[in-house]
Protein backbone atom coordinates (compact mmCIF):
# COMPACT_ATOMS: atom_id res chain seq x y z
CA UNK A 1 0.00 0.00 0.00
CA UNK A 2 1.58 3.51 -1.21
CA UNK A 3 0.40 6.52 1.01
CA UNK A 4 0.32 10.10 -0.31
CA UNK A 5 2.96 12.16 -0.46
CA UNK A 6 2.40 14.00 2.47
CA UNK A 7 2.07 10.92 4.81
CA UNK A 8 4.51 9.08 3.33
CA UNK A 9 7.21 11.75 3.86
CA UNK A 10 7.56 11.83 8.22
CA UNK A 11 9.20 14.65 10.50
CA UNK A 12 12.54 13.02 11.12
CA UNK A 13 12.26 15.43 14.56
CA UNK A 14 9.12 12.82 15.43
CA UNK A 15 9.83 9.58 17.05
CA UNK A 16 7.68 6.81 16.84
CA UNK A 17 6.16 5.78 20.52
CA UNK A 18 8.49 3.13 22.29
CA UNK A 19 7.30 -0.88 22.11
CA UNK A 20 5.71 -1.89 25.27
CA UNK A 21 7.60 -5.19 24.71
CA UNK A 22 10.82 -4.39 24.53
CA UNK A 23 12.24 -3.62 27.89
CA UNK A 24 15.24 -1.29 27.17
CA UNK A 25 12.13 0.95 25.24
CA UNK A 26 14.15 0.73 21.94
CA UNK A 27 11.53 1.73 19.03
CA UNK A 28 9.64 -1.20 17.67
CA UNK A 29 9.85 0.36 13.86
CA UNK A 30 13.17 1.81 12.36
CA UNK A 31 12.88 5.87 11.58
CA UNK A 32 13.33 5.86 7.45
CA UNK A 33 13.27 8.66 5.48
CA UNK A 34 12.47 9.38 1.61
CA UNK A 35 15.79 11.46 -0.34
CA UNK A 36 13.64 11.37 -3.41
CA UNK A 37 10.08 11.55 -4.72
CA UNK A 38 8.41 7.92 -5.26
CA UNK A 39 6.24 9.33 -8.01
CA UNK A 40 9.26 9.76 -10.59
CA UNK A 41 10.59 6.78 -9.16
CA UNK A 42 10.25 3.62 -11.67
CA UNK A 43 8.83 0.18 -10.82
CA UNK A 44 11.88 -1.46 -9.55
CA UNK A 45 12.59 1.36 -6.86
CA UNK A 46 9.02 1.24 -5.74
CA UNK A 47 9.35 -2.75 -5.12
CA UNK A 48 12.86 -2.39 -3.49
CA UNK A 49 11.32 0.44 -0.91
CA UNK A 50 8.28 -1.88 -0.01
CA UNK A 51 10.65 -4.76 0.67
CA UNK A 52 13.16 -2.76 2.25
CA UNK A 53 10.61 -1.45 4.61
CA UNK A 54 9.48 -4.61 5.66
CA UNK A 55 12.42 -6.27 6.73
CA UNK A 56 14.37 -3.33 8.26
CA UNK A 57 11.40 -3.10 10.55
CA UNK A 58 12.81 -5.95 12.94
CA UNK A 59 12.30 -6.05 16.71
CA UNK A 60 15.04 -6.63 18.97
CA UNK A 61 13.40 -9.17 21.08
CA UNK A 62 13.12 -11.17 17.48
CA UNK A 63 16.79 -10.83 16.86
CA UNK A 64 17.71 -11.84 20.07
CA UNK A 65 15.28 -14.95 19.62
CA UNK A 66 17.55 -15.69 16.78
CA UNK A 67 20.81 -15.09 18.29
CA UNK A 68 19.77 -17.59 20.50
CA UNK A 69 18.81 -20.13 18.69
CA UNK A 70 22.80 -19.68 16.59
CA UNK A 71 21.64 -18.23 13.98
CA UNK A 72 23.76 -16.08 12.33
CA UNK A 73 21.65 -12.21 12.08
CA UNK A 74 22.68 -9.07 10.62
CA UNK A 75 22.60 -6.43 12.46
CA UNK A 76 19.11 -4.06 11.51
CA UNK A 77 19.25 -0.34 12.26
CA UNK A 78 16.93 2.38 11.63
CA UNK A 79 18.27 4.49 8.82
CA UNK A 80 17.64 5.58 5.72
CA UNK A 81 15.99 3.84 2.57
CA UNK A 82 19.76 3.30 1.04
CA UNK A 83 20.90 1.92 4.23
CA UNK A 84 18.07 -0.58 5.32
CA UNK A 85 18.81 -4.16 4.95
CA UNK A 86 17.49 -7.38 5.04
CA UNK A 87 17.38 -9.79 8.00
CA UNK A 88 18.21 -13.19 6.89
CA UNK A 89 18.73 -15.96 9.01
CA UNK A 90 21.92 -18.43 8.17
CA UNK A 91 21.02 -20.98 10.36
CA UNK A 92 20.78 -24.78 9.28
CA UNK A 93 18.10 -26.00 7.17
CA UNK A 94 16.60 -29.82 6.36
CA UNK A 95 17.38 -28.90 2.13
CA UNK A 96 21.00 -27.88 2.00
CA UNK A 97 22.16 -31.88 2.27
CA UNK A 98 19.51 -32.71 -0.01
CA UNK A 99 22.12 -32.78 -3.01
CA UNK A 100 24.60 -34.57 -1.01
CA UNK A 101 21.98 -37.16 0.25
CA UNK A 102 21.26 -37.97 -3.85
CA UNK A 103 24.66 -38.47 -4.34
CA UNK A 104 24.89 -40.60 -1.17
CA UNK A 105 22.12 -42.81 -2.77
CA UNK A 106 23.60 -42.75 -6.13
CA UNK A 107 27.02 -43.99 -5.22
CA UNK A 108 25.37 -46.65 -2.98
CA UNK A 109 22.98 -47.87 -5.87
CA UNK A 110 26.02 -48.09 -8.30
CA UNK A 111 28.61 -49.81 -5.77
CA UNK A 112 26.28 -53.78 -6.51
CA UNK A 113 26.66 -53.32 -10.33
CA UNK A 114 30.12 -52.28 -10.21
CA UNK A 115 30.63 -55.52 -8.26
CA UNK A 116 28.60 -57.45 -10.46
CA UNK A 117 30.64 -56.10 -13.41
CA UNK A 118 33.81 -56.88 -11.81
CA UNK A 119 32.74 -60.23 -11.00
CA UNK A 120 32.11 -60.94 -14.53
CA UNK A 121 35.24 -59.90 -15.15
CA UNK A 122 36.95 -62.04 -13.16
CA UNK A 123 35.09 -65.17 -14.15
CA UNK A 124 35.54 -64.07 -17.95
CA UNK A 125 39.24 -63.95 -17.18
CA UNK A 126 39.60 -66.97 -14.96
CA UNK A 127 37.86 -69.02 -17.64
CA UNK A 128 34.54 -69.66 -16.00
CA UNK A 129 32.65 -68.72 -19.15
CA UNK A 130 34.59 -70.02 -21.81
CA UNK A 131 32.43 -72.10 -24.42
CA UNK A 132 29.19 -70.82 -22.49
CA UNK A 133 26.49 -68.55 -23.22
CA UNK A 134 25.91 -65.82 -21.52
CA UNK A 135 24.03 -66.10 -18.24
CA UNK A 136 20.95 -64.01 -18.69
CA UNK A 137 20.68 -63.37 -14.67
CA UNK A 138 23.52 -62.09 -12.01
CA UNK A 139 22.36 -64.54 -9.95
CA UNK A 140 23.20 -68.33 -11.18
CA UNK A 141 19.99 -70.81 -10.64
CA UNK A 142 21.66 -74.41 -9.73
CA UNK A 143 21.06 -75.45 -13.15
CA UNK A 144 23.44 -73.39 -14.62
CA UNK A 145 26.03 -74.69 -12.44
CA UNK A 146 25.27 -77.91 -12.75
CA UNK A 147 25.72 -77.44 -16.73
CA UNK A 148 28.80 -75.87 -15.96
CA UNK A 149 30.05 -78.53 -14.18
CA UNK A 150 29.08 -81.22 -17.01
CA UNK A 151 30.94 -79.00 -19.59
CA UNK A 152 34.07 -78.82 -17.48
CA UNK A 153 33.63 -82.95 -16.62
CA UNK A 154 36.47 -84.72 -18.60
CA UNK A 155 36.12 -88.45 -19.20
CA UNK A 156 33.79 -90.72 -19.48
CA UNK A 157 30.58 -91.29 -17.57
CA UNK A 158 32.18 -93.95 -15.68
CA UNK A 159 34.89 -91.74 -15.34
CA UNK A 160 33.10 -89.29 -13.12
CA UNK A 161 30.45 -91.60 -10.55
CA UNK A 162 30.72 -90.55 -7.32
CA UNK A 163 29.82 -93.10 -4.30
CA UNK A 164 26.43 -91.77 -4.18
CA UNK A 165 25.01 -92.31 -7.56
CA UNK A 166 26.78 -95.99 -7.49
CA UNK A 167 24.81 -96.54 -4.56
CA UNK A 168 21.39 -94.99 -6.34
CA UNK A 169 22.12 -97.01 -9.11
CA UNK A 170 22.38 -99.98 -7.24
CA UNK A 171 18.81 -99.62 -5.64
CA UNK A 172 17.57 -98.89 -9.06
CA UNK A 173 18.87 -102.38 -10.55
CA UNK A 174 17.64 -103.93 -7.62
CA UNK A 175 13.92 -102.81 -7.74
CA UNK A 176 14.19 -103.66 -11.30
CA UNK A 177 14.98 -106.63 -11.27
CA UNK A 178 12.13 -107.39 -8.58
CA UNK A 179 9.49 -105.94 -10.89
CA UNK A 180 11.05 -108.40 -13.41
CA UNK A 181 10.40 -111.34 -11.17
CA UNK A 182 7.01 -109.95 -9.94
CA UNK A 183 6.00 -109.30 -13.84
CA UNK A 184 7.31 -113.28 -14.52
CA UNK A 185 4.99 -114.91 -11.34
CA UNK A 186 2.42 -112.78 -12.84
CA UNK A 187 2.44 -114.03 -16.11
CA UNK A 188 3.33 -117.72 -15.14
CA UNK A 189 -0.23 -117.62 -12.72
CA UNK A 190 -2.06 -115.88 -15.22
CA UNK A 191 -1.33 -118.94 -17.99
CA UNK A 192 -2.09 -121.41 -14.83
CA UNK A 193 -5.60 -119.88 -14.60
CA UNK A 194 -8.38 -118.61 -17.04
CA UNK A 195 -6.97 -115.22 -16.35
CA UNK A 196 -5.11 -115.75 -19.42
CA UNK A 197 -7.63 -116.08 -21.53
CA UNK A 198 -8.81 -112.41 -20.91
CA UNK A 199 -7.81 -110.11 -23.75
CA UNK A 200 -4.31 -108.04 -22.94
CA UNK A 201 -5.67 -104.60 -23.80
CA UNK A 202 -7.57 -104.97 -20.14
CA UNK A 203 -4.64 -105.79 -17.98
CA UNK A 204 -2.63 -103.58 -20.68
CA UNK A 205 -4.85 -100.08 -20.15
CA UNK A 206 -5.35 -100.81 -15.93
CA UNK A 207 -1.75 -100.56 -15.41
CA UNK A 208 -1.79 -97.04 -16.37
CA UNK A 209 -3.88 -96.23 -12.97
CA UNK A 210 -0.74 -97.22 -10.73
CA UNK A 211 1.65 -96.37 -13.23
CA UNK A 212 0.20 -92.55 -13.35
CA UNK A 213 -0.22 -92.93 -9.15
CA UNK A 214 3.30 -93.38 -9.15
CA UNK A 215 4.29 -90.64 -11.28
CA UNK A 216 2.47 -88.20 -10.31
CA UNK A 217 3.29 -88.85 -6.86
CA UNK A 218 6.84 -88.75 -4.09
CA UNK A 219 8.51 -90.01 -1.22
CA UNK A 220 8.20 -86.43 0.44
CA UNK A 221 4.11 -86.07 0.14
CA UNK A 222 3.22 -90.29 0.55
CA UNK A 223 4.52 -93.35 1.96
CA UNK A 224 7.06 -95.65 0.34
CA UNK A 225 4.63 -98.59 1.42
CA UNK A 226 2.20 -96.94 -0.89
CA UNK A 227 4.20 -95.95 -3.63
CA UNK A 228 6.07 -99.73 -3.77
CA UNK A 229 2.51 -101.29 -4.05
CA UNK A 230 1.93 -99.42 -7.10
CA UNK A 231 4.94 -100.25 -8.56
CA UNK A 232 4.40 -103.65 -7.61
CA UNK A 233 0.66 -103.20 -8.64
CA UNK A 234 2.26 -102.25 -12.26
CA UNK A 235 5.15 -104.37 -12.99
CA UNK A 236 2.09 -107.56 -12.07
CA UNK A 237 -0.42 -106.04 -14.70
CA UNK A 238 2.46 -105.55 -17.31
CA UNK A 239 3.01 -109.42 -16.66
CA UNK A 240 -0.69 -110.19 -16.71
CA UNK A 241 -0.97 -108.69 -20.41
CA UNK A 242 2.40 -110.78 -21.42
CA UNK A 243 0.19 -114.07 -20.91
CA UNK A 244 -1.23 -114.88 -23.76
CA UNK A 245 1.81 -113.72 -26.07
CA UNK A 246 3.96 -115.86 -23.75
CA UNK A 247 1.19 -118.94 -23.95
CA UNK A 248 1.72 -118.83 -27.60
CA UNK A 249 5.08 -118.63 -27.56
CA UNK A 250 5.93 -121.57 -25.21
CA UNK A 251 3.10 -123.80 -27.58
CA UNK A 252 5.23 -122.43 -30.68
CA UNK A 253 8.06 -122.42 -29.56
CA UNK A 254 9.40 -123.68 -26.16
CA UNK A 255 12.95 -121.97 -26.60
CA UNK A 256 11.64 -118.43 -27.70
CA UNK A 257 10.87 -117.78 -24.52
CA UNK A 258 14.63 -117.96 -22.47
CA UNK A 259 16.22 -117.25 -25.63
CA UNK A 260 14.17 -113.82 -25.98
CA UNK A 261 15.01 -112.87 -22.20
CA UNK A 262 18.51 -113.76 -22.83
CA UNK A 263 18.74 -111.98 -25.77
CA UNK A 264 17.08 -108.79 -23.74
CA UNK A 265 19.45 -109.23 -20.48
CA UNK A 266 22.32 -108.88 -23.22
CA UNK A 267 20.98 -105.46 -25.24
CA UNK A 268 20.31 -104.28 -21.92
CA UNK A 269 23.78 -104.46 -20.42
CA UNK A 270 25.04 -103.11 -23.80
CA UNK A 271 23.72 -100.06 -24.01
CA UNK A 272 24.32 -99.34 -20.05
CA UNK A 273 27.88 -99.90 -20.63
CA UNK A 274 28.02 -97.81 -23.88
CA UNK A 275 26.26 -95.06 -21.40
CA UNK A 276 29.26 -95.55 -18.63
CA UNK A 277 31.88 -95.47 -21.69
CA UNK A 278 30.47 -92.40 -23.14
CA UNK A 279 31.15 -88.77 -22.31
CA UNK A 280 28.85 -87.63 -19.39
CA UNK A 281 25.31 -86.36 -20.57
CA UNK A 282 25.85 -87.40 -24.08
CA UNK A 283 22.94 -89.64 -24.41
CA UNK A 284 20.75 -86.92 -23.32
CA UNK A 285 21.12 -85.23 -25.91
CA UNK A 286 18.50 -88.04 -27.81
CA UNK A 287 15.65 -86.88 -25.76
CA UNK A 288 14.40 -84.71 -28.67
CA UNK A 289 14.68 -87.48 -31.38
CA UNK A 290 13.61 -90.43 -28.98
CA UNK A 291 10.60 -88.76 -27.90
CA UNK A 292 9.32 -88.18 -31.70
CA UNK A 293 10.25 -91.49 -32.53
CA UNK A 294 7.99 -92.67 -29.73
CA UNK A 295 5.10 -90.60 -31.97
CA UNK A 296 5.31 -92.43 -34.27
CA UNK A 297 5.47 -95.60 -33.23
CA UNK A 298 1.78 -94.72 -31.49
CA UNK A 299 0.69 -93.27 -34.80
CA UNK A 300 2.16 -96.66 -35.99
CA UNK A 301 0.25 -98.59 -34.01
CA UNK A 302 -3.02 -97.37 -33.62
CA UNK A 303 -3.23 -97.63 -37.59
CA UNK A 304 -1.93 -101.17 -37.85
CA UNK A 305 -5.25 -102.27 -35.27
CA UNK A 306 -7.75 -100.47 -38.11
CA UNK A 307 -5.64 -101.23 -41.05
CA UNK A 308 -7.10 -104.97 -42.48
CA UNK A 309 -4.61 -107.78 -42.61
CA UNK A 310 -4.67 -107.83 -46.19
CA UNK A 311 -4.28 -104.29 -46.68
CA UNK A 312 -0.51 -103.30 -48.35
CA UNK A 313 -0.24 -100.71 -45.73
CA UNK A 314 -0.14 -103.41 -42.76
CA UNK A 315 3.19 -105.20 -43.64
CA UNK A 316 4.96 -101.59 -43.35
CA UNK A 317 3.07 -100.77 -40.01
CA UNK A 318 4.14 -103.85 -38.72
CA UNK A 319 7.56 -102.99 -39.52
CA UNK A 320 7.91 -99.92 -38.34
CA UNK A 321 6.31 -101.09 -34.83
CA UNK A 322 8.70 -104.53 -35.02
CA UNK A 323 11.97 -102.68 -35.97
CA UNK A 324 11.52 -99.01 -35.07
CA UNK A 325 10.46 -99.85 -31.89
CA UNK A 326 13.20 -102.35 -31.21
CA UNK A 327 15.44 -99.85 -32.07
CA UNK A 328 14.04 -96.89 -30.21
CA UNK A 329 13.74 -98.87 -26.77
CA UNK A 330 16.91 -100.06 -27.04
CA UNK A 331 18.41 -96.69 -27.44
CA UNK A 332 16.46 -95.27 -24.61
CA UNK A 333 18.50 -97.95 -22.22
CA UNK A 334 20.95 -95.49 -22.78
CA UNK A 335 19.44 -92.08 -22.73
CA UNK A 336 17.74 -93.36 -19.31
CA UNK A 337 20.39 -94.20 -17.83
CA UNK A 338 22.04 -90.94 -18.15
CA UNK A 339 19.05 -89.48 -17.16
CA UNK A 340 18.96 -91.31 -13.74
CA UNK A 341 22.74 -90.16 -13.00
CA UNK A 342 21.86 -86.75 -14.02
CA UNK A 343 18.66 -86.59 -11.82
CA UNK A 344 20.22 -87.93 -8.73
CA UNK A 345 23.15 -85.05 -9.44
CA UNK A 346 20.14 -82.55 -9.37
CA UNK A 347 18.80 -84.16 -6.27
CA UNK A 348 15.92 -86.29 -7.63
CA UNK A 349 16.71 -89.61 -5.99
CA UNK A 350 13.20 -91.47 -6.47
CA UNK A 351 14.68 -94.91 -7.50
CA UNK A 352 11.18 -96.15 -8.09
CA UNK A 353 10.43 -93.69 -10.98
CA UNK A 354 13.90 -94.66 -12.51
CA UNK A 355 13.06 -98.47 -12.01
CA UNK A 356 9.90 -97.86 -14.04
CA UNK A 357 11.38 -96.00 -17.17
CA UNK A 358 14.03 -99.17 -17.48
CA UNK A 359 11.05 -101.35 -16.66
CA UNK A 360 9.30 -100.15 -19.53
CA UNK A 361 12.66 -100.48 -21.71
CA UNK A 362 13.19 -104.24 -20.77
CA UNK A 363 9.12 -105.31 -21.43
CA UNK A 364 8.92 -103.06 -24.88
CA UNK A 365 12.15 -105.34 -25.86
CA UNK A 366 11.40 -108.39 -25.07
CA UNK A 367 8.25 -108.30 -26.77
CA UNK A 368 9.44 -107.75 -30.26
CA UNK A 369 12.26 -109.98 -29.94
CA UNK A 370 9.91 -112.63 -28.85
CA UNK A 371 7.79 -111.79 -32.00
CA UNK A 372 10.91 -111.93 -34.29
CA UNK A 373 11.98 -115.67 -32.61
CA UNK A 374 8.17 -116.68 -33.22
CA UNK A 375 8.22 -115.64 -36.69
CA UNK A 376 11.59 -117.50 -38.04
CA UNK A 377 10.54 -120.28 -35.86
CA UNK A 378 6.69 -120.16 -37.26
CA UNK A 379 6.25 -121.07 -40.98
Amino acid sequence: HVRSRSERRPDPSTALPASSGSPSGTPLFARFSLSHSVSSASVWEKMHFLLSLRYSAMPRSAAATCARMGANINSCTAGSHAGARRCFAKGPSRFTNVKKRVEVLEKEAETPYSQQQQQQQQQQQGGWFQGSPQQSSVFPTYTDDHERRKQQQTGTQWDNLSSGVVAHMRKVYGTLAAGIGIAAGSSIFAMATPLGAVSPLIPGLAAIVPLMGLMYTNKHTHSIALRTGLFAAFTGLAGWSLAPLLKIALAVAPMAVPQALLITSGLFATMTALSMMAKPGAALRLGVPLGAGVIVLLVAGVAGMFVPVTSAWYPLLHSISLYGGLALFTAYIAYDTQRMIDDYEMGEDDHLKHAVDLFINFKAIFTRVLFLLMGRSDD
